[in-house]
């Protein structure tokens, strides 16, 4: 499945990621789940090597001048975050309409609803940003 992420009122890209899930059908609710533990596993990964010299890949460089903003040096560690509060947070933040979920184009608004994923399904993440100055 092709993950895409997309902040609106900004100009940066489509983010584009290609995430493996096992089984076929799922939950709105149970999808944005194994979303977030991914994403939080990877997280973690990365902290793993806060602190250890890291040089930047030519490729690297290019697609974090393309977000306008390149890091190399060390990153302060964040707290510890659990896998049950991050789900709870991207549930309640999607309860909340802060971010649309669409699947094959259609958009999803039922967390208990069955969803059938494909091997060449893309998933769009639509965050919402709320305008200044209304």
């Amino acid at each position: 499945m092709i993950v895409e992420t997309k902040l609106l009122g900004r100009r940066t890209p489509f983010e584009r990621r290609p995430i493996a899930l096992t089984g076929d059908t799922h939950t709105l609710e149970s999808l944005l789940t194994a979303l977030v533990e991914h994403e939080l596993a990877a997280y973690h990964e990365r902290q793993s090597g806060v602190g250890v010299l890291r040089v930047l890949t030519e490729r690297e460089l290019a697609d974090a001048a393309l977000t306008g903003r390149v890091a190399v040096g060390p990153q302060d560690r964040a707290a510890t975050v659990t896998p049950d509060e991050a789900a709870r947070t991207a549930l309640t933040a999607f309860r909340d309409g802060l971010y649309y979920v669409f699947l094959d184009d259609e958009q999803l608004t039922d967390l208990s609803a069955p969803v059938t994923l494909r091997p060449d399904s893309t998933l769009l993440l639509l965050r919402l940003t709320a305008l200044a100055g209304g």
